[in-house]
């Protein structure tokens, strides 16, 4: 929830030390705080702060929400709780809760000052048209995010406070050149080793495994292979989407936005013009007198003591007088005119540019305002179908019944899991919070009409849960027949080279054993850490950086094959190279030190305030065993 306000509340030391303090303070955020909670309803009580029962379930649900968002993957309550996520959730609140308690205990607190300039320079709560603070906008925005104007001004005041308690104590932190150093030297210290690769060809192609085999395999692997739980849900949906793609934009309907928006869309005449203000006819006289000859009107106004009013490139609207108003916009550019009679005094008038305005014409805003009706005219039917649907289910219809006597759409999906795919991994369409409500459902029951947002709306039907099983052997035979033989082919290829590692190591040169193998012997110079995965693979660097001189490892090639290899030289890093790996990598350095110190305050701040987690209270206002611990 809080993601949303983070991006504006931050302060300009805040942002400075965004690079160096990611990971910190900064990311564990005061998640929320009431301070006018029931102590006997605390789930969570740190100092004089309590998250309550009703706040705690609310949190948890939008931990779960945002989990979904970024991964794409749908967990239930009740799979939460079966993990003890919820035991989880509570510390990192309570610890959050605690650093909060513990700066506000120090004597950092934001005054309503603050909190009111920083909510007001927040450009979402700008009005689009006036440019000022919009208190309907930021009402509005609060109530999207599910908050009282109090709640969230506390939020933020929390927000605040942490940002001024970590730019005093991460200020001029900064880690010893030797921290870099020392890492640098490790990461520029390299290996120079003779190798050569034996191919899949060195040993006979595998055979085929046999079905036994097979299912034997399947049966030795089966927790490793068991197929999530599925569920098989039949779906009406009403789709605005949709609906607007069958809709043709009715010319009267068309016509009448257009006239309702033709102001808007059209282009105002403007024009850049000075105003000096003169304190008489004469002086008026004297000053056009000026303004034609070419002087420059800002000092004009600076030789009579008066400040002008500029306007550039602005419409009739925005200059304040509105009597000049008239007068400029009457005037072709270049001319002067004056002495003026203002609604606020006299003044002459210089214009510099005229810009024409223009009228718009339905023709140029035909295509958006057509499909903007028909948009209109879908949603207007979505809704009556939604009404339709709703009336039918009151009366006692089922779902089925229901949706086809609204005219939704049905669908029936192949078995989902929880993370929104199939029992082949494949990814379901499905929206997160609809999945969310299938599976809080019983087997035949129909969930409640759910908004999507957008004007698309779906209720579903759980018609059968799939107990977790593993695959039956015709549903995996191509995929498992291939890895079974590469297996197989891998471990004879490993036995093999194990082999020629360990004639090598007795005396045989690398060269022969290569020739004999029908391979040739490379060099790899001065081969670095950095290089795993990339040109070697990674248990291959991994055993040669554990090697000494004159060791015989072996490792898989990147491609099918293993490598074996011979360890010729330990290449430390020159001082060139790791002095300037030590400067470049001096900010990271910092930043870990300063990620180490965060989370030390952190510990601190939870061992002074000792924070309380009712464990039991929690579940139970999950809906869960309440007797799943108590409070400590």
């Amino acid at each position: 929830m809080l993601t949303q306000f983070r991006t504006f509340a931050k302060t300009p030391v805040a942002k400075l030390l965004l690079a160096v303090l990611a990971g910190s303070f900064l990311i564990w955020g005061i998640r929320d705080v009431f301070r006018n909670g029931v102590a006997s309803d605390a789930v969570i009580t740190a100092g004089p702060r309590t998250i309550s029962s009703a706040r705690f379930r609310q949190m948890f649900q939008d931990e779960l929400k945002q989990y979904a968002q970024q991964s794409g993957q749908t967990v239930t309550v009740q799979d939460a709780l079966s993990h003890n996520i919820d035991h989880q959730v509570a510390d990192a609140i309570a610890a959050d809760e605690a650093l909060a308690a513990y700066i506000d205990r120090i004597g950092i607190r934001p005054g309503d000052k603050q909190i009111v300039a920083e909510i007001a320079k927040a450009p979402r709560f700008f009005n689009a048209v006036s440019g000022r603070f919009d208190r309907q906008a930021y009402e509005a925005f609060v109530q999207q995010i599910g908050m009282t104007d109090a709640e969230f001004e506390g939020v933020l005041r929390d927000e605040l406070a942490q940002t001024q308690f970590v730019s005093g104590v991460a200020a001029g932190l900064r880690a010893p050149l030797l921290f870099s150093a020392l890492q640098a030297a490790y990461a520029g210290e390299g290996r120079t080793f003779d190798y050569f690769v034996l191919p899949a060809t060195a040993v006979p192609a595998p055979a085929q495994p046999t079905d036994a085999a097979m299912n034997g395999f399947i049966k030795q692997n089966a927790a490793q292979l068991m197929r999530p739980e599925s569920r098989i849900f039949t779906v009406a949906a009403f789709s605005s989407q949709a609906m607007t793609a069958k809709t043709t934009a009715d010319p009267a309907l068309v016509q009448k936005r257009f006239d309702f928006e033709k102001d808007s869309l059209s282009l105002p005449e403007k024009r850049s013009l000075v105003e000096v203000p003169v304190r008489d006819a004469g002086q008026g006289q004297a000053v056009a007198a000026r303004l034609n000859k070419g002087e420059d009107p800002q000092a004009v106004a600076a030789s009579l003591h008066v400040q002008p009013i500029v306007y550039n490139d602005s419409p009739k609207t925005a200059v304040a007088d509105r009597k000049l108003s008239d007068a400029a916009f009457a005037m072709s550019a270049g001319q002067v005119q004056g002495p003026v009679q203002g609604d606020f005094g006299l003044a002459v008038l210089k214009v510099s540019k005229v810009t024409p305005g223009h009228v718009a014409t339905l023709d140029e805003a035909r295509s958006r305002i057509e499909q903007q009706v028909k948009t209109a005219t879908a949603q207007a039917a979505i809704t009556k179908q939604v009404q339709k649907y709703e009336d039918a289910r009151s009366g006692g219809s089922n779902l089925i019944d229901a949706a086809k006597a609204a005219g939704a759409t049905m669908t029936t999906l192949p078995p989902v899991t929880a993370q929104s795919t199939t029992l082949q991994r494949q990814k379901v369409g499905i929206p997160p919070k609809l999945l969310q409500a299938g599976f809080a459902l019983q087997p035949g029951q129909d969930s409640d009409i759910i908004d999507l947002g957008q004007g698309e709306y779906a209720a579903l039907r759980l018609e059968k849960v799939i107990a977790p099983s593993p695959p039956a052997l015709d549903e995996v035979r191509p995929l498992l027949t291939r890895f079974m033989m590469q297996q197989d082919l891998l471990k004879r290829l490993q036995a093999k080279a194990d082999g020629i590692a360990s004639a090598v190591s007795k005396g045989q040169a690398l060269q022969a054993a290569a020739s004999a193998n029908q391979a040739t012997v490379a060099q790899a110079d001065d081969v670095l850490r950095a290089a795993a995965g990339k040109t070697y693979s990674n248990e291959l660097l991994s055993h040669v950086f554990l090697a000494k001189p004159g060791d015989v490892v072996t490792g898989p090639d990147l491609k099918i094959g293993v490598v074996i290899a011979k360890l010729t030289a330990v290449v430390p890093a020159t001082a060139r190279t790791a002095a300037q790996a030590a400067a470049d990598q001096r900010q990271a350095a910092t930043q870990g030190m300063v990620q180490d110190f965060a989370a030390a305050v952190r510990n601190g701040a939870r061992d002074i305030i000792k924070p309380k987690v009712d464990y039991a209270k929690a579940r139970q206002a999950l809906g869960g065993d309440q007797g799943a611990g108590a409070g400590q």
